[in-house]
């Protein structure tokens, strides 16, 4: 099993002996920590709260209704994940538009987003802090599982201090796969 972190690898291995795991690193945070090296110009200070309530992990009770409340307490935009196309994700974005939420515009591809952002349990808001922008997340009453969720991976609550950049692997984590592929053959 190949693993984002030795955090991950650790939760996945799960105490078996039977499972070999191995840390390569993400690579979608390893391009966007190679990012961060270019100039992204002024951050805006208006909170974004990623969207996701596409996902089958969560009712929409939590992930609608949490990222509703943040969105009127915080004055924050709402932007919506590119899956959130069904019937009730349309739904719900009708409704809180209806009762004053702005939505950011969806067009612009999250890692040109020089804003703070705000997810239930987002990989947007690791990607944010590899980035150097603030990220945090927060969850209404979530299970547990999210909240072991954010711990293995380091994630703020929002309030606190942000989310930290997670260290990322010297070498490029699609280069290892292939080699480990490679290996395997």
């Amino acid at each position: 099993m190949l693993a984002w972190s030795d955090a991950d690898a650790q939760f996945y291995r799960s105490g078996r002996d039977d499972l070999e795991v191995r840390t390569v690193g993400s690579q979608l945070l390893w391009q966007a920590g190679h990012d961060a090296d270019e100039p992204g110009g002024e951050i805006d200070e208006q909170i974004v709260f990623l969207g996701q309530m596409h996902g089958a992990e969560l009712p929409r009770r939590i992930t609608a209704g949490t990222a509703y409340r943040f969105c009127r307490r915080e004055n924050a935009l709402y932007r919506p994940h590119p899956a959130e196309t069904d019937v009730l994700s349309r739904s719900a974005h009708s409704l809180m538009r209806r009762r004053g939420i702005e939505f950011q515009d969806p067009a612009l591809p999250l890692h040109e987003l020089r804003q703070p952002v705000v997810g239930v349990f987002s990989t947007g808001v690791l990607e944010a802090a590899m980035r150097g922008l603030p990220g945090w997340v927060e969850a209404t009453h979530a299970p547990a599982w999210v909240h072991e969720f954010w711990d293995r991976y380091g994630m703020r609550r929002y309030g606190g201090e942000p989310t930290p950049a997670p260290e990322i692997p010297a070498d490029e984590p699609s280069r290892v796969i292939a080699q480990v592929l490679e290996g395997a053959a």
